[in-house]
């Protein structure tokens, strides 16, 4: 959607409606004034119903997403299913290697990995440790007035709430 406004226009006029409503402003007669002199309204009508769209488009395209991913997960179990039925072909001949037109299919022994059993009594040299800032417990003592050396507040750019009726 290709919406371009004047906005140094819509500010103009915004400013002189303004000074002309001076102590009498009300919003329903600023906005009815400024959409009779600018397609501000207009345009913030046309940008919520694009807005609308997007999101509806938005949710669609995580749904199929959602079901794409689903359709590949029980791809991959089928294929996980027919390679071990291939593994009990093999144990079941007592070979170890089968040669075919499409493919050569050959038992593997499997690789070796640690399992835990007991993570707490692994001895700590043997563990990882992650550290990084508490954010939550930061702002909290910032916004109480004390000083974090390394972190200070600031506010993210404006943005617009917009709700449907």
């Amino acid at each position: 959607m290709n919406v371009r406004a004047d906005i140094p226009l819509i500010s103009r006029i915004s400013e002189e409606l303004r000074d002309m409503l001076g102590d009498e402003f009300d919003p329903e007669t600023f906005w009815d004034s400024l959409d009779g002199e600018t397609d501000a309204v207009d345009i913030a009508d046309r940008l919520i119903s694009s807005m609308q769209d997007d999101a509806t488009l938005a949710d669609a395209a995580k749904e199929y997403a959602a079901e794409i991913s689903s359709r590949a997960k029980r791809i991959s179990e089928r294929a996980g299913a027919k390679k071990k039925a291939l593994l009990q072909i093999l144990d079941a001949t007592g070979e170890k290697k089968l040669e075919r037109p499409l493919a050569t299919i050959s038992r593997r022994a499997g690789s070796i990995s640690v399992s835990i059993t007991e993570e707490s009594v692994i001895p700590s040299q043997l563990m990882k440790t992650t550290v990084f800032p508490d954010k939550s417990e930061i702002k909290k003592q910032l916004q109480a007035g004390e000083v974090v050396p390394g972190a200070e507040l600031v506010r993210g750019p404006d943005t617009v709430s917009v709700r449907v009726k």
